[in-house]
């Protein structure tokens, strides 16, 4: 009598926490090589993104586990097709192009795509004059289309920014393009000084980078992300965490 007892209250106590939502759910999040925004630091998945999805679970967001080993490309296939795990992405920028096909779950930072030049007689300060240029990016970023648009196509793909910030200094490029935390962070990276990058126009709008994923990623969880990155920004541990990456 006892253990049908027992085995009864098990059976409530699971259906509650079922209804309530009150199962944890770990969530994979597939990471670009991007840092300061994530990356990979000792075989540790670090960078500004990251930090703040660390810090999420302990807002009410689940667990997250980080995977930065998937090629950018193959990583915007699987969370977006329904498969046994639940995942996501970061950091992905939201744009036009993007914004029909995938669940943006929350907000993680803002940031300025912009051109990057190196010992030119001046910054790239039009958009006519970028056509005519080399111009560096990472493969399958969302700055790609919108330089395509604006008639920019002299475009070399790369594995990720520091590679590209490489090829800047030894001249095998004329320029790159990326987000300010990106292109300062990656020039550092290299052991130059962020004084001699010089600072082009910029393109588009601010960007919006977030932690993105399927059209099929559970409403709940969703919710339950935006909301424990909302409480942050309430209470300044989202900017405290940015302040700590400028």
């Amino acid at each position: 009598m006892k253990m049908k007892t027992t085995v009864v209250m098990v059976f409530l106590l699971s259906q509650w926490m079922l209804i309530s939502g009150s199962f944890a759910q770990t969530v994979v999040v597939y990471g670009l090589d991007a840092m300061p925004l994530c990356g990979v630091v000792d075989g540790e998945p670090v960078g500004i993104t990251v930090e703040i999805l660390k810090e999420a679970t302990a807002y009410g967001a689940p667990d997250f586990i980080f995977r930065m080993d998937v090629p950018w490309v193959r990583a915007q296939m699987l969370v977006q097709q329904p498969g046994s795990e639940v995942n996501a992405i970061i950091p992905f920028s939201r744009s036009r192009q993007r914004e029909d096909t995938f669940k943006w779950v929350g907000e993680l930072v803002q940031t300025q795509f912009r051109f990057y030049s190196y010992e030119r007689k001046n910054p790239i300060n039009s958009i006519d004059e970028a056509r005519e240029l080399n111009i560096g990016v990472v493969r399958g970023h969302a700055i790609i289309p919108l330089l395509q648009q604006q008639g920019i196509v002299r475009l070399d793909e790369t594995r990720n920014a520091e590679i590209n910030a490489q090829k800047l200094l030894y001249k095998r490029l004329d320029a790159m393009a990326d987000s300010d935390f990106i292109a300062l962070h990656n020039w550092r990276q290299i052991g130059q000084n962020t004084q001699n990058l010089q600072e082009g126009i910029a393109i588009g709008d601010i960007t919006r980078v977030y932690i993105a994923a399927g059209l099929h990623f559970p409403y709940d969880t969703a919710k339950n992300i935006a909301d424990a990155l909302g409480r942050m920004k309430q209470d300044g541990k989202m900017e405290e965490i940015l302040s700590r990456w400028k």
